[in-house]
């Protein structure tokens, strides 16, 4: 036996620790979650090789776990009362297995403990993420400490590459709250400093994940300078994300103190993604009022842009409706937002050649042979026009069971038969669920799918139980339908239906 059972805490520490082996050696996986007892060890004074045990855990564990991670887990031990001996774990710990139980330690529930490891980690520059844990701590003390280690770090000059990386802790003590009603402490002095870096390394931030460039812009985005447009308008042209480019492009206009320059407004207008061509089109109506051209936005395949122009153009008294008839099949997106059923003759002729287009057209105004046309656009062997057929009959058309059922029996395509089944989802109740546990025999290529459909449909909750209310009429038939299934459905998915069954009184 690796640990030797003794009197007093080490006998303690020694069943810690053989607990924590016995639990790690059956599940590997459970070592992190059973870490804080492994850790609780060092209140009892260990033997010098079962610390350097503890240590090289600890050195395993925090090197691929996330930091909020490790704080909850620690706070799982209780405070404690004792005063824990770190000397001794530098003199027995390898210096990765002594760096990663401070690191441990500036999470522990112990106040002094916090306190005590984060200064003795004062000159460790890789520990951004736990310093700035500390600085929304609840003990006021290891607040200020924390403030003053980061802003001594920073001041000697720390890798970029860290500093991005621990910006989420940063937002973190930004809606924390805490440091922010402490004298000493500036959020907008931290935020200054951090403009500086990311002003002076602007090519690692734009490196960097969406996730993490998205709050190194928010610190610019707080605080509006117009020093910094410049630098704006670079992270605008280099941002990858249109999402992000247009937050960019939204505060960047709307903190212009003067009018951008048309040219900036046309780059703007041209920009690949929709929302960000929308917001140069509201900035250039708000400038510069209505344009010569604006009905060329109608032309636009993105609904919110050509509800924009319609709504100015039919402002400034533009004939809409008579420019889409005459400007076909370019506005068969328009004319179907703001036309009626006299315009489903006119858009007839281009299901040839704009086949996608024509389509949704006709079925949004209600052509009469709606259900016709998209069951065959779903058979046409063309996938653009087969996808935009079933988005249609999900949508905008209803079929009855009944007629999706036979579609599913005479369709040989697995891909087109698998649609049919979905489309039976659209307002599905338990009814549906004796022909979904058979469908799951006849069609195996979908039979993972429809076993989710099965457990999505039997989830409701009643009176605290999982439970799907049903008539004793339907009990029986799904009762039949999973007993001709077989071992199409899985054991623990059968027991499962069955338990939550209840008949209707």
């Amino acid at each position: 036996m690796l640990f030797s059972k003794k009197s007093g805490g080490k006998l303690i520490a020694d069943k810690e620790i053989d607990w924590y082996r016995e639990r790690t050696d059956f599940d590997p996986e459970s070592s992190r979650y059973c870490f804080a007892v492994l850790y609780s060890a060092l209140d009892h004074k260990p033997s010098p090789r079962q610390l350097r045990y503890i240590g090289d855990e600890a050195a395993r564990l925090i090197s691929g776990m996330d930091p909020f991670f490790v704080q909850s887990v620690m706070r799982t031990l209780g405070s404690s009362g004792g005063k824990i001996n770190t000397s001794s774990w530098q003199r027995h710990c390898s210096p990765e297995g002594y760096r990663a139980l401070l690191i441990c330690g500036t999470v522990h529930p112990n106040g002094y403990l916090r306190e005590h490891c984060l200064k003795l980690l004062a000159d460790d520059k890789k520990v951004l993420c736990f310093v700035l844990l500390r600085m929304n701590d609840w003990v006021p003390q290891i607040r200020h400490t924390a403030w003053d280690i980061l802003r001594r770090q920073l001041r000697q000059g720390m890798p970029v590459g860290d500093i991005i990386q621990a910006m989420p802790f940063v937002e973190f003590v930004r809606r924390g709250m805490r440091a922010q009603r402490d004298e000493g402490f500036s959020m907008e002095e931290l935020d200054r400093v951090l403009m500086e870096i990311f002003a002076e390394n602007a090519e690692t931030v734009m490196r960097s994940p969406i996730r993490l460039r998205r709050l190194c812009y928010r610190v610019f985005m707080l605080h509006p300078q117009q020093d910094n447009r410049e630098l704006l308008l670079s992270f605008i042209r280099r941002e990858r994300d249109g999402a992000q480019r247009s937050a960019l492009m939204r505060f960047y206009m709307n903190t212009a103190e003067r009018p951008l320059s048309a040219e900036l407004v046309d780059e703007f207008s041209r920009d690949k993604y929709w929302r960000s061509r929308l917001d140069a089109y509201e900035y250039r109506m708000k400038v510069s009022g209505y344009w010569e051209g604006m009905e060329e936005l109608l032309l636009s395949s993105h609904y919110p842009i050509r509800g924009f122009a319609e709504y100015y153009l039919d402002k400034n008294g533009f004939d809409t409706l008579m420019y889409c008839r005459s400007h076909l099949p370019d506005t068969i997106h328009a004319l179907c937002d703001i036309g009626s059923r006299d315009d489903i003759e006119i858009i007839r002729p281009y299901l040839e050649s704009h086949p996608c287009e024509a389509l949704a057209a006709l079925v949004r105004l209600g052509a009469g042979d709606s259900k016709e046309l998209v069951w065959k656009a779903m058979h046409s062997g063309d996938a653009k026009l087969e996808k935009a057929a079933y988005r249609l009959a999900g949508s905008v058309l209803r079929y009855t069971r009944a007629e999706l059922l036979d579609e599913i029996k005479k369709e040989s395509d697995p891909h087109r038969c698998w649609r049919l089944i979905s489309l039976m989802m659209k307002d599905a109740d338990s009814e549906l669920l004796p022909i979904l546990i058979r469908l799951v025999r006849e069609y195996s290529h979908s039979r993972s799918d429809i076993i989710a459909m099965i457990e999505r449909l039997t989830y409701y909750r009643l009176g605290g139980h999982y439970a799907v209310l049903v008539s004793q009429e339907l009990h029986d038939e799904i009762t039949e339908a999973l007993e001709d299934a077989g071992s199409s459905i899985p054991p623990d998915l059968k027991r499962y239906i069955l338990c939550t069954m209840r008949v209707m009184s």
